[in-house]
């Protein structure tokens, strides 16, 4: 293959107004930003490859649509990969079309009559990421846009350039939409990679940043990492298991170990935080993970990974306490058991308590994920979440809770119930964010307004909940 460049895009939050829906406002509100992890594998399998692969931070670095269009006009590539959730698709998008309008001179390095035809329009524009994977039928029909990757892009997006370099059918690759004489094509989804040691570990070093630092990560930098994928749980908000599939795939305790020593040793790295769904569904594994970091000298990595509640045992948190895990993320979501049975939460307010209870004692911090504004809420049930996390043991400081406004994303069994039952609110993508503290349901028996102040009464009494319990 001739050496071919590519540019991978983590967009900037904010779009410019001209390119929102009608009535979109900006997202003003910055929050801590993890490195594109999806972006840094496909990265990796490119550059394995022979593909020569740059890496564009716009959030981390803080750039602009303008600075990031500068950027890639300076390095002239042939295909721009560019990643977007729900409420960074506008921003996506905005940055495809300004790119198009770049049109580069592509000069690949055997220049000929074939290289000519592939890039005369300029350069390629891939579109990938969870929300893609849902509404690429829609996505593909932006002029800006040449091809949209759903499901895990490593192995697709990869064949997906090999194709358009080798002028191979594009109905070959699977995974992939694009248009054909203005006809949409939807390849056969890609089956989810079997055995997850295959992939290379993600291409750390075209990280330009050194901001990535969390509230809980003791001032360190740290690295997110996934150990696992897929979710056998059916939580209704949630598209993970729609993205990953349901069976929990993991890789062999040893390839994830391998990747830990060079997180420490070549990037030194001394905070880990895994962002699989749900690190721990496998007892058997997760012990041998952890008595593996031990084995190898790793316990002086910090790290932190999401549990379950009703899952966890005592045995379990010993080990994780053993191997310096120091933090323990748990989807709460709800404190009245009607909203947590509705939305199939699977567990109960009494686990709820029993789980952080016994993470406490084990002596290892707890960080509780709570919601609000599910379809069928009233004031009380509302309420009900605000006592619940004001009651529990959640004991990683002033921040041990993060709150947010329901939001239904497309593909997961949310979107459709509101969809089916006329309560969205709004279908302008930039305000589907967990982050802007807004209402995109409508729910019958809360206005918006009402539900606005129990958000922020939420975050008060959380934040003085020691001050609060003197008076009660």
């Amino acid at each position: 293959m001739r050496k071919i460049k590519c540019i991978l895009i983590d967009p900037p939050d904010e779009t410019p107004h001209s390119y929102q829906n009608k009535g979109a406002s900006q997202s003003t509100q910055m929050h801590e930003v993890y490195p594109p992890l999806g972006l840094l594998y496909i990265a990796a399998v490119l550059k394995q490859n022979g593909i020569d692969v740059r890496l564009i931070e716009a959030r981390s670095r803080g750039l602009s649509h303008d600075e990031v269009i500068e950027e890639v006009r300076k390095e002239n590539p042939h295909f721009v990969g560019i990643t977007a959730i729900t409420a960074r698709i506008s921003s996506a998008l905005y940055l495809a079309a300004r790119i198009k309008e770049i049109n580069p001179d592509i000069n690949p390095v055997r220049k000929s009559s074939k290289d000519s035809r592939i890039f005369s329009n300029g350069v390629k524009v891939i579109l990938g990421g969870p929300h893609v994977h849902f509404e690429h039928r829609t996505i593909i029909n932006e002029p800006c846009v040449d091809f949209c990757v759903r499901g895990e892009g490593e192995i697709t997006t990869l064949e997906l350039i090999k194709a358009v370099l080798e002028g191979g059918d594009l109905r070959e690759v699977k995974g992939i939409t694009f248009k054909e004489k203005e006809k949409v094509i939807v390849t056969p989804d890609r089956p989810n990679v079997a055995d997850l040691d295959t992939l290379p570990f993600p291409a750390r070093e075209l990280l330009q940043n050194s901001v990535y630092k969390g509230s809980w990560t003791e001032g360190e930098t740290f690295s997110p990492m996934l150990a696992t994928r897929g979710c056998p749980y059916l939580c209704q908000f949630c598209d993970a298991p729609a993205i990953w599939g349901r069976v929990h795939r993991r890789r062999s305790v040893e390839n994830v170990l391998d990747e830990l020593d060079e997180i420490y040793e070549k990037f030194a790295v001394r905070y880990v935080r895994f962002v699989d769904d749900l690190l721990i569904v496998n007892k058997k594994w997760t012990i041998e993970l952890c008595r593996g970091m031990l084995r190898r000298g790793l316990d002086e990595l910090s790290w932190a990974c999401d549990g379950r509640v009703g899952l966890m045992s005592e045995e379990i948190l010993q080990e994780l306490k053993k191997a310096n895990c120091k933090v323990i993320f748990y989807g709460i979501e709800f404190g009245n058991q009607r909203i947590l049975d509705f939305c199939q939460k699977g567990f109960t307010i009494k686990q709820v308590k029993e789980t952080i209870e016994m993470t406490s004692k084990i002596g290892i911090s707890s960080y509780g994920y709570f919601m609000m504004g599910y379809p069928t809420e009233s004031v009380e049930t509302v309420e009900d979440t605000i006592n619940l996390a004001i009651e529990l043991a959640l004991d990683y400081g002033m921040d041990s809770a993060g709150f947010s406004i329901v939001t239904p994303f497309p593909g997961t069994g949310l979107y459709e119930y509101c969809k089916k039952n006329n309560m969205l609110n709004s279908t302008d993508w930039s305000q589907y964010s967990y982050q802007l503290g807004k209402g995109i349901i409508k729910l019958e028996h809360i206005t918006d307004e009402e539900l606005a102040t129990l958000y922020e009464r939420a975050l008060y009494e959380f934040q003085f909940r020691e001050k609060l319990r003197q008076f009660v």
